[in-house]
């Protein structure tokens, strides 16, 4: 098997290279600490069997990574292995074709369980991560809801402080489209700028 580890830490990549050393089959694993870097070799190569990414990386992050591999029709299997906390982005992450979650929290024993449930074809999610992950998505979608799946991605970052070229690069569209984006989730919403549109998400539970 070829592997593919993607994180910004030197010692948590020579720590997961130990770690994955421990599985029969694995012939090569290889590393990347940038996420632009890792795109650029993801979109030359398809010939990994499992791909390992940090969710918070400075520059693009783990969620490009995704993204991209999802424009391109990759068929390039990616599990997170992050310390990320924001249920929105490891939700997002899932969306996106991830086929799990690892906490950076998790024994050695459990992390190397988790790789092999993943690499098994089944998708590996903790138990109280599935929790908040059911009681985020029943609060995203809730019957009175008028935001379409791309205006909740574009309100999520917003809530996160992202300028509308942040917004753009993250989620590969141009930067007209999102303050479209912008305009409509201001208008569904009754706000008048992105702080008491933020405000009114959160109380209508659209937001954590």
């Amino acid at each position: 098997m070829k592997l593919f580890i993607v994180d910004d830490h030197q010692l948590f990549i020579d720590g997961m290279r130990h770690l994955l050393g421990h599985l029969d089959g694995v012939s090569v694993i290889e590393e990347c600490t940038r996420a632009e870097e890792a795109i650029e070799r993801l979109e030359a190569e398809d010939s990994f069997d499992l791909v390992l990414i940090d969710l918070g990386m400075p520059g693009m992050d783990g969620l490009a990574i995704l993204q991209r591999l999802r424009e391109t029709g990759s068929g390039t299997p990616v599990v997170v292995v992050s310390a990320e906390e924001d249920i929105a982005r490891i939700g997002h992450a899932l969306e996106l074709g991830a086929l799990g979650y690892i906490p950076k929290e998790q024994s050695a024993i459990d992390m190397l369980h988790a790789v092999k449930q993943v690499l098994s074809g089944e998708i590996y999610v903790p138990g109280p991560v599935r929790e908040r992950l059911s009681l985020y998505q029943s609060r995203r979608h809730p019957e009175h809801g008028t935001l379409t799946r791309r205006q909740m991605d574009v309100l999520e970052l917003v809530a996160r402080g992202y300028s509308n070229k942040q917004i753009a690069s993250a989620l590969f569209v141009a930067e007209h489209t999102v303050k479209v984006h912008i305009a409509a989730i201001l208008k569904a919403l009754n706000a008048t700028n992105r702080t008491e549109c933020v405000h009114k998400a959160r109380s209508l539970g659209l937001l954590d």
